[in-house]
């Protein structure tokens, strides 16, 4: 029958020293809810129990660090090194075991090496782990998480004075500081500049281990510390399974980081306001407006301040303590990739698997510079971008629009069928990429550069694409003319098509009124100034109101709900009208859906399969068509009563 030391490290001691230990001890029983140890008190005792189960809590608030299930040994941390326990253990069951003196475990430790080796592992691992759980930035981890960080942690002793990180090396250390405390130092080896003093609980050099970059500060002892070491190797892959806590590691890193400038931005004037200017990375073909003092933040970041030192010169230029508008300009930048920012870097198993991923679900082919394929096809049709060709394109679709009229109330879904729907559909491939070249060409009658053009997938919908962003340096009214060139293109090509339903018959003029009406679908869409497609930018640059929307749905669903009042000026009344407007809008939409896609559908399959089936795939197509209307909706009414009012 095993003894009461048969289990754990006491199995590597032999039996007589077993026998000895165990003479010297002395029998013990707890009724659920006893205390076993208490924090801080004396150690006079470890306790070697052999059924029943317990509780480990520390700091004031008795956070649970573990549930044990015996044969466990506990107590002995203290026991050994004659501090005061740093646990309170409580029993949760009846629980039975021997009470081992303190003497007689150090007797046993000074006997056996391999069992003091042993027991000194299983003592750091525990310690490991209570300190990850109670004063650590992990706490909130999974516990097989927390058991996989603890056996990797590596104790390390300080000196006062001693360096723990210097400033600028490349390292893949970091320290959790368990006891004593640190100075944060800007620079190599500086006395007088301390940033900060940091003590236990602090996780100091994760930003260089967790990013890959260059130490942003120097640490060194302040008094004796006693810290854990992790390995970016270990952290990492523990650290990236969990997003709660890389957002909470960024957040941190993000308020100790001294962002800088990176890359080569060009900066203009924008075109409609002389106090903004407009941010243009090439490489990447960004464009980001600025206002003046959102420049003045851009100018300041040279990585030597952090957000801190950013907010307080803010301060000290406008008289604003404005701590929030620093911090988001510096965010909008860092999003832009215009500025550097903390992330916790991907291993290369993680990066193939992403790049994989997004070759499935996103596959592209992409042209970096449309610029020289642009500019050679403005000189073919560069003639067609003019107020005559515009004209001309009006009265295209006019004409083919009363023409198609005139045939469209002869033809039924029936008459299209589901071949109808694959050429409908391919049909609008090819008008999304005339759609988008009408884009870039009205970008080069501007005088404007075309940046990167390409087609692909989006979780398998097609996407046609081309960036047009360098017509922000045209005013506003010209800028609008290039938002209106895509819808107008398919609105002349709904017009040749409803020309050629209404000369042609049978298939032919099947297919015309399919792609005209998909092609006018499409135009209703894109012009509408109620969503965020080409006629709400031209409505944006009408206005001259940038992000016309969101202010919208802020000044309605937020402003007003909360001090109900008159609209003041034109500004507020516009406001007011465009919320109306869309909310009218999503609502004429879903009622739209909810009562003509069930026909349209039951129409397209009638004769294939029965009515049941028609109703029911016409239902949950209604229903989609509904949610995917009213749900982005909901979600931007939200987001706008949740915004900050300095948002």
């Amino acid at each position: 029958m095993p003894g009461e030391l048969d289990f754990g490290p006491f199995l590597l001691l032999g039996e007589e020293a077993r026998a000895r230990l165990r003479a010297a001890s002395t029998p013990i029983r707890f009724a659920a809810g006893d205390e076993v140890v208490r924090e801080g008190a004396p150690a006079d005792a470890a306790y070697a129990l052999t059924s029943g189960r317990v509780r480990v809590l520390a700091g004031p608030d008795l956070h649970t660090l573990a549930t044990l299930t015996a044969p466990v040994l506990v107590g002995e941390l203290a026991a050994l090194s004659g501090e005061p326990r740093n646990a309170t253990v409580i029993a949760t069951t009846a629980c039975a075991g021997i009470r081992v003196p303190p003497g007689a475990l150090r007797a046993a430790v000074a006997e056996d090496p391999a069992f003091a080796v042993e027991l000194e592992d299983f003592a750091r691992l525990r310690v490991g782990m209570n300190f990850l759980r109670v004063a650590s930035p992990f706490a909130d981890l999974p516990s097989r998480a927390i058991d996989e960080l603890a056996a990797r942690l590596v104790p390390v002793h300080f000196a006062p004075g001693e360096v723990l990180i210097h400033h600028g090396e490349r390292g893949d250390d970091a320290y959790l500081v368990r006891v004593g405390f640190v100075e944060v130092l800007r620079g190599e080896g500086a006395t007088d500049d301390v940033l900060t003093t940091l003590g236990p609980g602090a996780f100091v050099g994760e930003i260089s281990t967790l990013t890959g970059a260059p130490r942003s500060a120097t640490v060194r002892a302040k008094t004796a510390v006693e810290a854990f070491r992790l390995l970016g190797e270990d952290v990492r892959p523990v650290v990236q399974k969990h997003r709660l806590l890389v957002e909470r590691l960024e957040a941190s890193m993000q308020a100790r980081h001294a962002p800088r400038r990176v890359g080569a931005a060009t900066v203009s004037v924008a075109p409609d306001e002389p106090d903004a200017v407009i941010l243009r990375d090439g490489p990447s073909g960004t464009y980001l407006r600025l206002t003046r003092e959102a420049r003045a933040i851009y100018d300041d970041l040279d990585g030597e301040r952090t957000l801190r030192d950013l907010a307080l010169l803010h301060f000290s230029r406008t008289g604003a303590l404005d701590p929030q508008a620093v911090f988001t300009t510096v965010a909008t930048l860092q999003s832009a990739g215009m500025v550097s920012a903390p992330r916790i870097a991907s291993d290369e198993r993680d990066g193939l698997l992403l790049r994989a991923a997004n070759l499935l679900l996103g596959p592209r082919a992409e042209l970096r510079d449309a610029d020289r394929l642009a500019a050679r096809l403005y000189r073919l049709v560069g003639f067609c971008f003019s107020r005559i060709g515009a004209a001309v394109a009006v009265l295209l679709g006019i004409a083919g629009l009363l023409a198609l009229a005139s045939v469209f109330r002869q033809a039924s879904p029936a008459d299209f069928g589901l071949g109808g729907v694959v050429v409908a559909f391919f049909g609008l491939f090819l008008a999304g990429i005339g759609h988008e070249t009408a884009h870039a060409l009205a970008t080069k009658a501007e005088g404007r550069r075309v940046g990167r053009a390409g087609i692909g997938l989006l979780w398998f919908t097609p996407v046609i694409y081309v960036d047009t962003s360098d017509a922000w340096l045209i005013d506003r009214r010209r800028r609008a003319v290039v938002n209106a060139a895509g819808p107008l293109f398919n609105f002349a090509l709904a017009g040749i098509l409803g020309l050629d339903a209404a000369v042609t018959t049978e298939r032919v003029q099947d297919l015309a009124i399919w792609l005209a009406a998909t092609n006018l679908l499409s135009v209703v869409f894109n012009l509408s100034p109620l969503l965020e497609f080409d006629g709400y930018y031209v409505l944006e640059d009408l206005t001259n109101v940038n992000g016309l929307r969101r202010k919208s749905l802020r000044f309605v669903f937020r402003d007003l709900i909360a001090q109900p009042r008159r609209p003041q000026g034109r500004l507020e009344t516009g406001f007011l009208a465009y919320s109306g407007a869309a909310l009218v809008y999503v609502v004429a939409v879903a009622a739209l859906a909810l009562t003509g896609v069930p026909r349209f559908v039951s129409g397209i399959l009638e004769g294939r399969v029965d009515e049941p089936v028609r109703s029911l795939v016409g239902l949950a197509a209604a229903l989609a068509l509904t949610a995917l209307t009213i749900g982005p909706f909901i979600g931007e009414v939200l987001a706008a009563r949740t915004e900050k009012a300095a948002g």
